[in-house]
Formats: C-alpha cells, structure tokens, sequence
C-alpha cells in the first residue's frame, strides 16, 4: 500500500481534470497517461517515488469512495462513510472523469428519448432544431 499525502492527491485530481478529454481520446491503452501523471507528482513533491499503477489505483480509489458516499447519503445500509469520499465529496459531483458527451453521443440520447416518449404515446418527436440545440 502506498500513502498519499494531501498534495500528492491534489496534483492527481488536477491533472485527471485537467486532462480528462485526453485521457478519455487514449483507447484502452491510458498507462502513458498514469507514467505522466507519476512523473509530474514526483516532479514536484520531493521524495515521492509513485508509478503509473499507483496513480491509477488510486484515483479509482477516489472515485470508488464517492459513489460510497453517494449510496451512504441515499441511505444505503451496506455502504460505508470514509474519510476521502467525504473530502473529496463536493469536487467529484461534478463526474468530472467522465467521458465528455459528444454530438453522437446526444443523438444518440435524443433517439432513445424518442423511443421512451413513443411508447408512452404522449408528446411528439423533438425537432431538428430542437435536436441541434443539445
């Protein structure tokens, strides 16, 4: 197990921010991405020694954490508060590690809104229009 300091864990949050549509335009292979993520950490805190899968795993510890507290917060009697899901809490309800919606992507929403809405039998399809402002 590797521990992390608090600016370690900022420099890691940052740079997945920061860079969340090139990691997300990666493909399967992201390990570059974790190497520079460590390279970057261990740059600027003196001492550090991290590795890609340190990075990794541990960002998806974070990650892990908040939908802990989510579940937590909605009441769930299996899940667990911890200490990071709780401070980190507020920065990761934006989902900012997600893929970005792209125009297919919203297409693709809007069709099956469509479909949803047909078998209700109530409102009409959305317009071209209406689909090109999403």
């Amino acid at each position: 197990m590797v521990d992390w300091t608090d600016a370690q864990t900022r420099i890691l949050i940052d740079e997945r921010r920061n860079r969340n549509e090139e990691y997300h335009n990666l493909g399967r292979n992201r390990d570059v991405f974790w190497g520079s993520v460590a390279t970057r950490i261990n740059n600027e805190v003196h001492g550090s020694n991290f590795l890609e899968h340190h990075c990794k795993e541990k960002f998806r510890n974070l990650v892990r954490d908040y939908n802990a507290m989510c579940e937590y917060m909605n009441g769930s009697r299996t899940a667990r508060r911890s200490r990071a899901g709780a401070r980190y809490f507020d920065e990761f309800r934006s989902h900012f590690w997600e893929r970005p919606e792209d125009p297919f992507d919203r297409i693709r929403n809007m069709n099956i809104s469509n479909r949803r809405r047909s078998r209700r039998g109530s409102s009409p399809a959305p317009s071209i229009e209406e689909v090109e402002r999403y």
